[in-house]
């Protein structure tokens, strides 16, 4: 089937005949565009050019036969140089383009990065239209996807943005990291979009969208006044108080991802650096429930050194929170992290990034003090959201986690996290969208790249 579908995606590139051809590719995913470039390369060589997380932490990745370009760090105004050398100079790969590393003729040229974007209303709207055209689930689907926000300060060492921010400081002297766009051009986006497809619920993907309060308190100011179709974002406990908690409340703020973590102390603020405590995650769980807004907890279980006794208190917290959804994936040690560092250094992972998946929820490539705890650890993460729901039921199912039967809870787990993944809903899907949503999720969002 695979192989099926990179030949199908060879002979679609054959007819289209680019001049150049982009992948954006995120750590895991990596090795099956490594197999599609290589197919291009032999039977089209065609120019490739990559970007995207991956590449950004593993430039190096120019030095191999299948890649021409490597984008690090932001994209649009270098892209946009890059095409318009690439067609001044005859179908050339250009040299001197800031944010590229290059090959051509042999010789590797690495360029430095420019400065970040700063003012991001001057952005055009994503081309959505090559997407939802395409792909129906996605023009029909009512969520769709938005960004606020650029940058984070938080040092969080799961978190790339600890590392992009050095990036950018040492090589381009950034010093600023958070950028926002204004409250009204968001909107106009949203309004924008809903007259092309459809949009019943609208999902804020920043890393964090509370950073900032006097933003936070306008924008909700605006988006009740001129859009109020029901939203979500991205939170820290930390950052909610009564007064933004009441001002997106009333905006329509329907649900907050934030994020537990870990609720060991040590594996929370000192492995992770959170910076965050319990009292802080168990008053802002209250004063959501106070308002209405639904909850959505993030938990990364299998951290270096962490134990199943540790991962057994990130179930404890979630199970006093008692969100609508509590989230778990098994920690992936991506290039450029702190953690990923540590995790090196303390002889948890040997540092080869292709051994990593492109899904984050069913394996690790660590290696655990306890083999175990590693099936434990697993097997709960399939349980997770259901015991927040259920508690009672832990002591049936904490005697089952020590046994091998890896693919049926796997199985198991995805059901039922797309069961309460519904719930977080702020519309009732029809029956045509529920089952083309079920299917996108089992073969493409859970399931991960299947390109290898």
């Amino acid at each position: 089937v695979v192989e099926n579908k990179r030949e199908k995606t060879l002979q679609e590139l054959k007819r289209y005949k680019p001049d150049i051809i982009g992948f954006s590719v995120i750590s895991g995913s990596h090795q099956g565009y490594i197999k599609i470039a290589q197919g291009i390369k032999d039977r089209l060589n065609i120019p490739i050019l990559w970007g995207g997380p991956h590449v950004t932490f593993f430039p190096k990745i120019i030095e191999e036969d299948y890649a021409d370009a490597a984008c690090i760090g932001e994209g649009e105004e270098a892209a946009l140089e890059f095409a318009n050398a690439f067609d001044s100079l005859g179908k050339k790969i250009p040299t001197n383009i800031k944010n590229f590393w290059v090959k051509r003729d042999g010789v590797i040229h690495r360029n430095a990065i420019r400065p970040r974007i700063q003012n991001l209303d001057e952005l055009t709207y994503p081309a959505r239209d090559l997407y939802i055209n395409k792909f129906p689930i996605l023009k029909n689907h009512g969520i769709k996807h938005f960004l606020a926000h650029r940058g984070c300060p938080h040092k969080c060492t799961y978190c790339f943005n600890h590392s992009y921010n050095k990036m950018y400081r040492e090589q381009a002297g950034d010093k600023k990291v958070l950028f926002s766009r204004t409250p009204d051009s968001i909107v106009d986006e949203i309004l924008w979009l809903k007259n092309h497809a459809t949009v019943k619920m609208v999902y804020f993907v920043d890393d964090v969208f509370t950073i900032d309060k006097k933003w936070v308190l306008k924008f909700a100011e605006v988006y009740a006044r001129r859009c109020n179709i029901p939203f979500s974002v991205n939170a820290r406990f930390d950052h909610l108080d009564e007064e933004i908690v009441s001002s997106l409340a009333k905006a329509g703020l329907y649900l907050v991802y934030a994020g537990v973590e870990a609720g060991n102390e040590y594996i929370r603020n000192t492995v992770m650096e959170r910076e965050q405590s319990k009292k802080e995650i168990y008053y802002a769980g209250n004063l959501l429930k106070k308002y209405g807004i639904k909850l959505l907890t993030e938990n990364v279980l299998g951290n270096p050194g962490e134990t199943f006794e540790m991962v057994m208190e990130t179930l404890e917290v979630n199970m006093k929170l008692k969100p609508i959804i509590a989230n778990a994936s098994i920690f992936a040690p991506y290039p450029g992290l702190k953690m990923t560092r540590y995790a090196i250094d303390k002889g948890y992972f040997d540092g080869d990034f292709d051994r990593l998946e492109s899904t984050y929820y069913d394996s690790s490539v660590l290696k655990f003090d306890n083999k175990g705890d590693e099936q434990k650890i697993f097997n709960l993460r399939c349980f997770f959201s259901l015991l927040t729901h259920h508690p009672k039921l832990l002591g049936l199912i904490k005697p089952l986690l020590s046994l091998r039967f890896k693919r049926l809870f796997w199985w198991i787990g995805y059901a039922l996290d797309g069961y309460y993944l519904r719930k977080g809903l702020a519309y009732k899907q029809g029956f045509k969208e529920f089952f083309s949503t079920v299917f996108h999720y089992l073969t493409n969002y859970r399931a991960g790249s299947d390109l290898k």
